[in-house]
């Protein structure tokens, strides 16, 4: 009973502190050589250990994430069925039958490497504007464009869709 009491304080504590704007934040923070839990509480606190933005942050960078995926499938995809010359439509409804997009390239008498230079040259000049206009650094750009022929590759040769997604018409 006296663990759950002492949780209960701390919890508390720490809800008091989180509401105040920081004022308390600062003053407890500003001696943490006390040993009392609400001191740890503040200090941790006042870190950002136990700030409710935390979890915002991280929500908010995984979808962003997500949205940068979701771009890359669609420009992909829009880059493969322009040099393919279907529509996405049929694109999605083969993949789903189990063909690569190689497959599906030389159903439409296009050779594959073809697909993979396409996915390559617009990747590389979509990476040099994001590096120009100051989105990632020219490190990073240069590293990605690396790793480019091996990953329209292997998307060309080997990729299928890990679920079906099916929509109506």
């Amino acid at each position: 009973m006296h663990m759950n009491l002492r949780t209960v304080i701390i919890s508390a504590t720490t809800a008091a502190l989180l509401a105040t704007s920081g004022v308390a934040l600062a003053g407890a923070a500003s001696n943490p050589s006390s040993n009392s839990p609400t001191a740890a509480v503040a200090t941790a606190a006042s870190t950002g250990a136990a700030s409710p933005n935390a979890t915002a942050r991280t929500h908010h960078g995984q979808r962003a994430r997500l949205r940068i995926r979701r771009a890359i499938r669609r420009g992909a995809a829009r880059v493969i069925t322009e040099t393919v010359g279907i529509d996405r439509k049929t694109l999605r409804a083969d993949l789903l039958g189990g063909q690569t997009i190689a497959d599906i390239a030389k159903a439409h008498n296009v050779d594959p490497q073809t697909i993979i230079t396409t996915l390559v040259t617009k990747a590389t000049t979509r990476l040099d504007a994001a590096a120009t206009a100051g989105r990632i650094t020219t490190a990073r750009a240069k590293r990605i464009e690396a790793k480019l022929p091996t990953l329209a590759s292997k998307i060309v040769n080997t990729w299928l869709p890990k679920r079906a997604r099916t929509t109506t018409p």
